[in-house]
């Protein structure tokens, strides 16, 4: 992990995320104003939310296709999957996990996905996912992500990813608050969009009401670890919007659908 010199000295070559060194400030203040153990008690708090009402994702692709799943990703595409495998095992840089591949292609096969955006890549196995499936229809997908700090992974951001997928492909990098806006002026009316990035509650209520009004009626929206505050919770009561939550490796992911 970089320190806080090195973080530092990331921030002051790079201008452009000044705004975000701001908003880190501001949270690390709130957290030794409120504390660790405020921090703790809506972590808590979201996680018995998740808790009594998770399902597998198995359940959840049947709830909302209608169908039994056949196959899962791996099993569809082997190759792929073992070159992407030994990709992100060689690259110097560690990164996020792959998250729940089938989750992501399923949905966006069953609602035939054209216009996707999912903020967050870093080795880009979600992107895979999705990319896999919008290949079949020629759409598009506009991802966001910001590098992680100190450790210059640019270069290998959606690594993962083979080059015969890119064309589908448009990667932003930045912050939410930078890129996110941008996404939605590319994509459009979205079909899907799966939210990875900035878990903060504050980062989430920014966030979730701009990819929402992007999505057209019908289309779905994913948000990744859901346990770590009230923030989806929060988001789905005032869309009101009955949310579908998935328990996969001991964390929570949150759908709704817009109808």
């Amino acid at each position: 992990m970089p320190t806080f010199a090195e973080k530092l000295s990331w921030y002051l070559r790079h201008p452009v995320m000044y705004p975000v060194l701001a908003r880190n400030a501001i949270n690390k203040t709130r957290r030794v104003l409120f504390g660790k153990d405020y921090l703790a008690e809506k972590r808590a708090q979201a996680e018995s939310w998740c808790g009594e009402r998770a399902i597998t994702t198995a359940e959840a692709l049947e709830k909302i296709t209608k169908l039994k799943p056949s196959k899962t990703f791996t099993s569809q595409f082997p190759e792929i999957y073992k070159l992407s495998e030994a990709v992100a095992a060689a690259c110097p840089v560690k990164m996020g996990g792959a998250g729940d591949l089938d989750l992501l292609y399923q949905l966006a096969e069953y609602c035939q996905a054209r216009r996707v955006i999912e903020t967050g890549v870093a080795y880009g196995w979600s992107s895979l996912a999705l990319l896999l499936s919008l290949k079949k229809r020629n759409g598009l997908l506009v991802s966001t992500d910001l590098p992680y700090l100190g450790l210059d992974n640019d270069l290998y951001v959606g690594c993962v990813v083979p080059d015969e997928l890119r064309g589908n492909w448009n990667l932003l990098r930045g912050a939410d608050r930078q890129r996110i806006p941008d996404a939605i002026r590319l994509a459009g009316f979205l079909d899907l969009c799966h939210y990875d990035s900035d878990k903060s509650y504050a980062g989430r209520m920014w966030s979730y009401p701009r990819l929402w009004k992007a999505l057209h009626s019908g289309g779905i929206f994913i948000s990744d670890d859901i346990g770590d505050n009230m923030g989806f919770a929060d988001f789905a009561r005032s869309v009101g919007t009955e949310p579908i939550i998935v328990r996969s490796s001991e964390k929570y992911a949150g759908i709704l659908i817009k109808r």
